[in-house]
């Protein structure tokens, strides 16, 4: 098969993730506040929703995740979930999974403007799901993030950054799903109540130029 090729810039890393459903991935976006620390433990710290997901969706959820890259400063990362309909032609061709998230800002803060600048996709495979997360564009703190202040500290695990940067910290997040993304599901299925237990479908359709959720 030819290798297929992206845009430049962008950095696109592929996971096979065994014994995890699409629904666990859908379930996790709106409810990462219930185990974000078990999910890449060494760099995941803190979390919280500055604006909770809606009920029975997610576009303008707004959290604050504390977390490291690949081993460097410890930060608050802001990070909004938006509508894929204000992506780029070339990202919405790019999305071609049955699921689908977003994330980048919808240019209501000073000096930005409406962007998507991560994107994960997901679909169901034999025994498990396959995901596909994309960086569109260099890494950077996201508008509204807060970065250390003062002189740079060791990480508090005492490793050191790999070099390998996003892709790194990404391959890392994917690879703890299977180890604590059922069984945190699970559990939470004894719970109805969906301001607290948020239900979320994250299965998309494509009308025209349009990306539906559904």
């Amino acid at each position: 098969m030819p290798e297929e090729k992206f845009p430049e810039g962008w950095i696109v890393v592929d996971h096979i993730i065994p014994g995890v459903t699409a629904e666990m991935i859908d379930w996790w976006w709106v409810n990462m506040e219930k185990g974000y620390e078990l999910w890449c433990p060494d760099e995941h710290k803190g979390f919280k929703w500055e604006i909770k997901p809606p009920i029975g969706g997610h576009i303008g959820a707004v959290q604050i995740a504390t977390e490291s890259i690949d081993y460097g400063p410890v930060m608050d990362l802001r990070i909004e979930w938006v509508d894929p309909n204000i992506g780029t032609q070339e990202q919405k061709d790019f999305w071609i999974y049955e699921h689908l998230l977003t994330a980048g800002t919808t240019g209501k803060q000073p000096g930005t403007r409406a962007m998507i600048m991560l994107s994960h996709q997901w679909e169901a495979i034999p025994g498990g799901c396959k995901i596909r997360s994309c960086m569109h564009g260099s890494p950077h703190p996201p508008p509204g993030s807060k970065p250390p202040s003062g002189p740079m500290l060791k990480h508090p695990s005492g490793k050191k950054p790999s070099g390998g940067g996003w892709r790194v910290h990404n391959i890392a997040e994917a690879s703890t799903f299977k180890a604590f993304l059922p069984a945190l599901w699970g559990i939470w299925q004894v719970v109805h109540d969906p301001a607290i237990n948020r239900q979320c479908s994250l299965k998309i359709k494509k009308q025209d130029s349009k990306i539906i959720y559904i």
